[in-house]
């Protein structure tokens, strides 16, 4: 892997849509037969990805060029990771980098895809910094800019987000979000927990009043129903709104610390998703790579 990263970080410019492999093909690499690449880029643009990897990969085969053999197991590998078998991907991108080591940031950023779809938030970093230590410019820069910042910041990494974010220049929304993330504050779960021996008081704590009030209300007309049986000395009764009541109890303070859990992960996931980009390739252009970007 490491030959293979070493290679990748001598990656072409990029300026928005990076075109690649588009000079200096062998005749049928650059027009390869026209109902098979057309049937592969049909079955990736209307909803069966599975079968345009399974094209793709035949296309690789059957290509006559190491640059065309590597753009269509690219082709292949973005198929894949579209499916959600991301190691698979990354064997198809094996192959594309053993056709062509200097396949670049089609191959870094399709990795860095793969690892964060595995939640392996340090690779997809890592994949995502050689993109930035490139020479790539424009959206791909900004994209795995923002796919950095955020790695970190599924690690809980603020500062280094903020360094991420810093190297694709300026990307106001992105900024903004990450110093409004700054500015708020995660909820103790375990300060959540303790609140929630008065009942309900966990959940106003982690901002959820709705279900703060429901725990209040179910617990006192418990706890009434039990002083009541206990004054009339109906312990059968008493025993069996005992039984209910330790339950919701018990689940109010569970409930705030789960409510704390819950408000953090809407704050980051609220963060993450204003840092969320993607890119996909114009499979009509194979075996030229031309990258589309979306924020």
């Amino acid at each position: 892997m490491t030959r293979k990263l070493a290679a990748n970080s001598a990656g072409l410019r990029n300026s928005g849509v990076l075109l690649l492999f588009a000079l200096g093909l062998p005749a049928w690499a650059a027009n390869p037969p026209a109902a098979d690449l057309k049937l592969a880029a049909e079955l990736a643009e209307h909803g069966d990805p599975a079968g345009a990897a399974v094209e793709f990969r035949r296309l690789a085969l059957g290509a006559d060029g190491a640059r065309a053999r590597a753009a269509f197991y690219w082709a292949s590998a973005f198929a894949y990771t579209q499916t959600g078998q991301a190691e698979l991907s990354d064997k198809m991108l094996d192959r594309a980098e053993d056709a062509d080591p200097a396949l670049g940031p089609p191959a870094l950023l399709l990795r860095a895809e793969n690892a964060a779809r595995l939640a392996k938030w340090s690779e997809a970093g890592f994949y995502e910094q050689a993109v930035l230590d490139g020479a790539v410019t424009g959206d791909a820069r900004r994209l795995a800019a923002r796919r950095l910042a955020a790695a970190h910041l599924r690690r809980h990494d603020l500062p280094a987000a903020r360094t991420a974010l810093e190297k694709a220049g300026a990307d106001t929304p992105a900024s903004q979000a990450l110093d409004q993330y700054a500015r708020g504050r995660d909820k103790s779960p375990r300060l959540g927990g303790w609140l929630g021996v008065v009942p309900g008081l966990g959940y106003f704590y982690a901002g959820e009043p709705a279900n703060g009030l429901r725990s209040l209300l179910l617990n006192g007309l418990f706890i009434f129903g039990l002083v009541n049986t206990a004054q009339h000395d109906e312990w059968g009764a008493f025993a069996v709104i005992g039984f209910f009541e330790i339950t919701w109890y018990t689940g109010s303070i569970y409930g705030g610390v789960d409510a704390s859990h819950r408000y953090n992960r809407s704050r980051l996931d609220a963060c993450l998703g204003s840092l969320s980009g993607s890119f996909a390739p114009d499979f009509k252009q194979l075996p030229a790579i031309s990258l589309r970007y979306q924020f």
